[in-house]
C-alpha cells in the first residue's frame, strides 16, 4: 500500500515538473532583455568624463563595438559573440555615481507593433563616486527605456 502511494506521488510530480518544463519553454519563446555579464570581460571601469544611466548608448552593429570606452579588444570579441546584430543591439549604460547605484533589466512589452524594453534606475544614497557599466541585448526594433525608481 505504502509503495503504491509513494509511486503515486513521484507520478503526480513528475507530471508537474514535465508541465513546468514547457510552461518555461512557451516563455523563452517570447524574446527577453538579456544581460551581459562584464564580470569576465577584460574591462577596466572608471567613472566616464559624460554619461549618464537614464541615457545609454546603442549599438547596432558589431563595427560599433570597439567605441564602447571599457571594452578591450578580447571584451569586444566575446561580447560581439553572445549578439545577433541582424536582428538584436546592444544597450550599453556607462556612468558614474553611488556605490550603491542599481540598474535592472524590467519588462519587454509590444504593443500596437512597437516594441519598448524598460530599465529600472535607483540612486543610491552614497556620495562615493563609482564607475558602473552594464550590458544588455535587446531585439533590434525596440525602443529604450530608463525608468528613475526612489532616492
Amino acid at each position: 500500500m505504502r509503495a503504491c502511494a509513494t509511486l503515486a506521488v513521484l507520478f503526480a510530480a513528475s507530471l508537474t515538473a514535465a508541465d513546468d518544463k514547457k510552461a518555461d519553454e512557451k516563455k523563452s519563446d517570447k524574446p527577453a532583455i538579456r544581460e551581459i555579464a562584464t564580470k569576465d570581460l577584460k574591462i577596466k571601469v572608471s567613472p566616464p568624463d559624460k554619461g549618464k544611466a537614464t541615457e545609454p548608448t546603442e549599438v547596432t552593429a558589431a563595427t560599433d563595438l570597439p567605441k564602447v570606452g571599457p571594452l578591450t579588444p578580447d571584451a569586444v570579441k566575446e561580447v560581439e559573440k553572445q549578439i545577433d546584430f541582424t536582428k538584436e543591439k546592444l544597450v550599453v549604460f556607462w556612468w558614474g555615481g553611488s556605490g550603491q547605484d542599481k540598474l535592472a533589466a524590467g519588462e519587454l512589452k509590444t504593443a500596437d507593433k512597437k516594441t519598448t524594453a524598460t530599465f529600472a534606475y535607483t540612486m543610491g544614497r552614497t556620495r562615493d563616486l563609482r564607475g558602473h557599466f552594464s550590458l544588455f541585448v535587446v531585439p533590434k526594433d525596440a525602443e529604450v527605456k530608463v525608468e528613475v525608481g526612489g532616492k
